[in-house]
């Protein structure tokens, strides 16, 4: 088996992710149609805890992450949407365009600017870091993104959706 290169983790990492976010939506898509639950008035409006971000937020936040990241990690301007999603067939649309972002990606760019080790800075709320481009990625870009699709996956089990770890972690065992 070949190394696996910084490039080929982090679009690997990305893509992945978004497939299972795909096959989660898909699992509780059905459920919520087996049960006469209105998916769009009932569940994109869900928090785990009142203080956090609903349903429609993690959808939106694990999408824009992939643009934002990718964007620090090239250099290049991503393309901006409107976070003005209502419905589960307009997030499944978001995670289509977003894959294709993903695909579009300048692969030798991204792999010149990780292996060159170029700087990044990185911006949490006042804090203003700067770092590698890999650690970057590594350590902030993936983690925030996974972070977003786990809590997707945690608020549709809250609501019932017969979910499991093997609907979460199966994808990332498929190889390149």
């Amino acid at each position: 088996m070949a190394t696996l290169d910084t490039t080929d983790y982090v679009l690997g990492t990305f893509n992945r992710g978004l497939n299972t976010l795909t096959h989660i939506l898909e699992v509780a898509e059905a459920h919520a149609r087996e049960n006469n639950v209105d998916f769009d008035a009932e569940w994109l409006p869900t928090r785990l805890i009142d203080d956090m971000k609903p349903l429609s937020f993690q959808l939106q936040n694990a999408t824009s992450a992939i643009k934002l990241h990718l964007a620090r990690l090239t250099g290049d301007a991503y393309p901006y949407w409107e976070d003005n999603e209502k419905t589960l067939e307009e997030f499944k649309a978001r995670i289509a365009q977003t894959k294709e972002f993903l695909e579009a990606v300048d692969r030798a760019k991204l792999k010149e600017r990780l292996e060159a080790g170029m700087e990044v800075e990185m911006n949490w709320g006042s804090l203003k870091v700067k770092t590698k481009a890999g650690y970057a990625a590594v350590h902030h870009g993936i983690p925030n993104f996974l972070f977003h699709v786990q809590t997707t996956y945690a608020i549709l089990r809250s609501k019932g959706v017969p979910l499991g770890k093997k609907d979460y972690i199966e994808e990332f065992f498929n190889e390149v």
